[in-house]
């Protein structure tokens, strides 16, 4: 890493609050929001119209007819073509796509597995109290829960503790990425990677252990990969970077 790239960085570490912060693990960095859902509300939000794209700033404008303003966004679980999430979607209640229990059939050999597929996959969820929660799907599916809001995508991170077992510590993929953890006390972790190609990439063992071993968090979701972007208010630029289905978003009163 260059100086250049390193003094941004510190900087970064200094002007962040306990909320939101840069962390660092394994030479890789990472935007960090910690959020208490019984002081904060989260949301999840699809286009209006069906098969159109979600962007931040779509949802920046839809928001400020409502007299709010973003105080956070981030996407969600993994998504098709059409701009609607490959597995579950609850949002105030409503289920919009139901949960996906299909698994990926190769055409032939050495076919790629989509990550959504990539099972353990599993399903983020959050109840009216303030509870929340990551479980694998199947798990899920048999606890017949009643979530407010619930996003689904794959893989998981960390299962138990346990960081899923494709995983490797030498792998060489490495992109951006996303993702969504609860810890023991019932915190909710929020983070993507700062992105930059010189600071943000990386492997899912790192991602994973990053969650595990540095946020506490026993259970984690990975939500998408390369097109991930984050808008924390004060610390990122609210911009369309990528179109996304679902975004993940906190909201406050407009000044």
């Amino acid at each position: 890493m260059t100086l250049f790239r390193c003094t941004i960085l510190c900087l970064a570490f200094a002007a962040t609050s306990a909320q939101a912060e840069v962390v660092e693990h394994r030479g890789v960095a990472f935007h960090v929001y910690r959020l208490d859902p019984a002081k904060e509300r989260l949301e999840l939000h699809l286009s209006d119209k069906k098969g159109e794209p979600n962007t931040f700033l779509k949802l920046a404008e839809k928001v400020k007819g409502q007299n709010r303003e973003l105080k956070f966004a981030m996407n969600s679980g993994i998504f098709e073509k059409t701009h609607r999430p490959s597995g579950l979607h609850i949002a105030e209640g409503k289920t919009i796509t139901k949960l996906n229990t299909k698994d990926f059939v190769k055409e032939h050999e050495g076919q790629f597995t989509p990550n959504f597929f990539l099972k353990p996959n599993g399903v983020f969820y959050l109840f009216s109290d303030g509870t929340a929660g990551v479980s694998e799907t199947g798990v899920y599916s048999n606890l017949k829960l009643d979530p407010i809001l619930a996003t689904q995508s794959g893989p998981l991170l960390v299962n138990h503790g346990v960081i899923h077992p494709v995983f490797g510590k030498d792998s060489t993929s490495k992109k951006y990425r996303n993702g969504v953890g609860v810890t023991g006390n019932g915190m909710v972790i929020l983070v993507c990677s700062v992105l930059d190609p010189e600071l943000g990439l990386t492997n899912f063992q790192t991602f994973a252990e990053l969650f595990r071993d540095k946020l506490k968090c026993p259970d984690a979701l990975y939500l998408d990969g390369v097109i991930s972007d984050i808008y924390i208010k004060g610390e990122t630029q609210l911009r369309e970077r990528n179109w996304f289905a679902g975004i993940l978003a906190i909201t406050e009163p407009a000044p």
